[in-house]
């Protein structure tokens, strides 16, 4: 039998799509980056399910929704007895590792993540959650704490080129999975010489940033772009690291984040929101000679990738509400899903301080619609003619009959899966999360829930 190929799978933490060159910024600095996109894959129109870090990652891990793999929140552990990538990649004869950020662990924080409890990953360098960059650290496969010496993508990457390294003469493909945390925020701890690479005063803010935001808007934009270039910079010490060693013809490198961040769009930061700042990824792939370089416009959600790629390397998955996209990464012709679900089920920490509400909706080739948990519409966006969403056609009567049918198409795709969307609190009491939601309120000194 043919070996199988190996995988490296890198994902960042909050990094919205559209902050890269090859999606049409040219302030950020990305070569690298840039290249993948240009010799291999660039979809255009990848989704974050659900944007927000922890219900995501559960599903670009399992490819189960959030209310399947139970880490609904922030914070709140994932159901370790659920199928992960991991499980299934070590079951067709890989070595697998994950290096960097988990946060599926719930609380504490920075406790370890015990054997068992790894979704099936068998190499382990990891913080459950940790976003002090320049005070990082990670347990190993023992459990044992390590304390980084260097910023902390930039140890993780050294800890996966060592995998590589060490993994690539072995008879066995391997598997890896790279998490950064940044870009997500803090900015206080960018390293100077990327914040140096960008002015504050002269970046240009998308058009949606209110004018009296804009002057704040610009030092947060300038850190992010500062945490790109430097993600940017490790990302290339990796790929070099793949083509010298004369692998590039046998391993699938993947790029992609698990939502983004708002940055002062429509006067809001971070995410789980409908907006595209918050709902759209980079998804960048290469495979030489195996996979056609080009542009994928066909619609995917991350909860798709798991049993995609695993589809891609001759692995069945039945049983996850992704969907096998393989088609999509073959050719640039495959149409992609009619529209992708997507949803924020509980407003944790920002979006609870900012008085959000639940909300569940679809991203289709050309509208965003979403509805709150009692089922009144928040948006409807036209993003063919207003790309950059300013205006919210929720509830215009000019309107109507578009709205109704993206209603109905909702409620179908929410009946397929078997989910009764509900408003928060009652979805966390009456589905038994109350326990688990109120140990990590009291854990962040947060208001609990009554019974």
């Amino acid at each position: 039998m043919k070996r199988r190929p190996n995988l490296l799978f890198v994902f960042s933490d909050q990094h919205r799509k559209c902050s890269l060159g090859c999606y049409g910024d040219r302030q950020v600095l990305a070569p690298n980056l840039d290249r993948l996109a240009a010799d291999g894959l660039r979809f255009d129109h990848c989704v974050s399910n659900f944007p927000v870090c922890v219900p995501m990652r559960g599903s670009l891990l399992t490819g189960l929704y959030a209310w399947n793999h139970q880490a609904i929140s922030n914070d709140l552990p994932i159901d370790t007895t659920v199928t992960g990538i991991g499980d299934k990649l070590e079951a067709a004869g890989y070595h697998t590792g994950y290096i960097g950020k988990w946060h599926l662990g719930g609380i504490p924080r920075d406790k370890a993540i015990r054997a068992g409890e790894r979704l099936g990953f068998s190499e382990w360098k990891v913080a459950n959650c940790n976003h002090t960059y320049d005070r990082g650290y990670y347990y190993d496969e023992e459990d044992n704490r390590h304390e980084m010496k260097e910023f902390n993508a930039v140890e993780e990457t050294g800890q996966a080129i060592d995998f590589i390294q060490r993994n690539s003469g072995n008879d066995k493909p391997w598997a890896l999975f790279l998490s950064w945390g940044p870009p997500h925020e803090p900015f206080n701890a960018v390293p100077p010489e990327y914040l140096a690479l960008y002015d504050p005063e002269t970046l240009e803010l998308r058009p949606n940033v209110p004018a009296d935001l804009a002057a704040e808007a610009r030092k947060w934009t300038q850190g992010y772009y500062g945490l790109i270039t430097l993600l940017d910079d490790q990302f290339g010490r990796l790929r070099s690291t793949v083509e010298e060693l004369g692998l590039a013809e046998d391993t699938l490198i993947v790029y992609t984040s698990d939502h983004g961040d708002l940055l002062g769009s429509h006067r809001l930061r971070n995410k789980q929101l409908p907006h595209e700042e918050s709902i759209a990824v980079p998804l960048l792939a290469a495979w030489p000679g195996r996979l056609k370089p080009g542009v994928r416009n066909g619609l995917i959600g991350l909860t798709d990738l798991p049993v995609t790629l695993a589809a891609l390397f001759g692995i069945d998955w039945p049983g996850t509400d992704g969907r096998d996209r393989s088609d999509l990464f073959r050719s640039g012709d495959a149409p992609g899903a009619d529209s992708i679900l997507i949803a924020d089920l509980v407003p944790c920490h920002q979006a609870e301080d900012r008085g959000g509400s639940e909300w569940v909706g679809l991203r289709t080739p050309r509208y965003t619609f979403s509805r709150d948990g009692a089922g009144k519409a928040d948006v409807l966006f036209d993003n063919e003619t207003d790309p950059f969403q300013l205006c919210n056609l929720a509830g215009n009567p000019e309107y109507g009959e578009l709205q109704a049918a993206l209603n109905a198409e909702l409620d179908q795709k929410l009946d397929d899966c078997g989910y009764r969307f509900r408003p928060w609190r009652q979805m966390i009491r009456e589905d038994g999360y109350l326990e688990r939601w109120n140990t990590s309120q009291r854990y962040f000194k947060r208001r609990e829930l009554e019974p």
